[in-house]
């Protein structure tokens, strides 16, 4: 079945987003309310001050959005899970009542099923891309790190972080060094100034299943380097050549981790498309380095739009189409928010 002019909404975290789709994926409305200064003081989200941030903008985030779209709402598409409980219930209980209000259909969207569907947005006013038969998908962020095998619209995991998610590590080694929260944007460019060959740190590699993640080893390498050599960034001053070839090192050592499964996983599945998503996809490097291994693989390279790479109404909206084409539905009276990765489909946390 087609959906018609869909409803975002996204609040699995500490960004409260509402977007409007028309019927074939036009962005015709994103709107965000970031929480980031609310948060910065604490050095990383705060579940209770993000819920309570979500309740206070969300009603006139929605009215906003709702004002401005093309015609009326056929769709409503919410961000179910997973994420911050008393976030998402915020989102969930909102757009249950509005679509049991108005008598629409709505479906309940995999975080992470969201990301994979920004790549293939237009900010330009486009219709929404559509999806090839078979496509790579990196997803990365600060709370998830997997690569994708899309086939045929559908999720299979091919691999994923084992403990830290490499956004994670970025906030931290930012944190550490004393740099304003998020730590991502920051570290990205303070690693343009800086000499990736200056620090030796660790490339993870994991034994039992190689194609797997693993971060935390390689932030508390950089952490404990931050310690020896008592490197602070911290201040109005811009920070010396000694931490900016720490950030350059480190970046390229996250850089090359997440690409480090790519060419086999390329061999294995022989994809149509290669795209990014998620936070961690707005870096400079990850960009740059994944548009040329598509040159070396002979594959096409659609990165997500950076403003899409944080968290969004759009790509809720966009999946939410998807799902409805696929014939998801949702009971409003009986939706409920999953925090955990069990509220996702079995193609997103089983390894193929």
């Amino acid at each position: 079945m087609r959906a018609g002019r869909t409803l975002g909404i996204e609040t699995s975290c500490d960004e409260t987003s509402v977007a409007v789709l028309d019927g074939e994926g036009r962005i015709e409305v994103n709107l965000l309310s970031s929480q980031v200064a609310a948060h910065a003081p604490f050095g990383g989200v705060v579940p209770e001050l993000a819920s309570r941030e979500h309740l206070r903008v969300l009603p006139t985030l929605a009215a906003a959005a709702l004002n401005r779209a093309g015609g009326p709402t056929e769709l409503v598409a919410v961000t179910g899970g997973p994420g911050l409980i008393g976030a998402l219930l915020v989102g969930v209980r909102f757009a249950s009542a509005f679509a049991w209000g108005r008598g629409l259909p709505l479906v309940a969207v995999d975080h992470l099923e969201g990301h994979l569907a920004s790549s293939f947005l237009d900010l330009g006013g486009g219709p929404a891309r559509e999806m090839p038969a078979r496509v790579l998908a990196l997803v990365a962020s600060g709370g998830h790190s997997n690569w994708y095998l899309l086939r045929d619209g559908q999720a299979e995991r091919c691999c994923r972080t084992r403990d830290d998610a490499a956004g994670e590590a970025f906030d931290k080694v930012a944190q550490a060094l004393g740099l304003p929260y998020p730590g991502g944007p920051v570290v990205d460019r303070l690693a343009r100034n800086g000499d990736p060959r200056a620090v030796a740190l660790p490339r993870p590699r994991l034994k039992d299943s190689p194609l797997d993640f693993s971060f935390s080893g390689l932030k508390s390498a950089t952490i404990r380097h931050i310690r020896a050599e008592a490197l602070q960034a911290g201040g109005d001053g811009e920070p010396s050549p000694e931490v900016c070839d720490l950030l350059a090192s480190f970046e390229t050592a996250v850089v090359d981790h997440l690409l480090q499964p790519l060419e086999e996983l390329a061999v294995r599945h022989r994809p149509e498309l290669l795209t990014a998503s998620g936070g961690v996809a707005a870096n400079t490097l990850l960009r740059r380095r994944l548009e040329r291994a598509g040159e070396e693989l002979g594959v096409e390279v659609l990165l997500a739009p950076r403003p899409l790479t944080t968290d969004n109404a759009a790509m809720i909206a966009r999946a939410g189409q998807l799902a409805f084409h696929r014939g998801e539905r949702d009971d409003p009276r009986r939706l409920d928010a999953r925090a955990s990765r069990k509220w996702q489909p079995p193609g997103m946390r089983r390894a193929s």
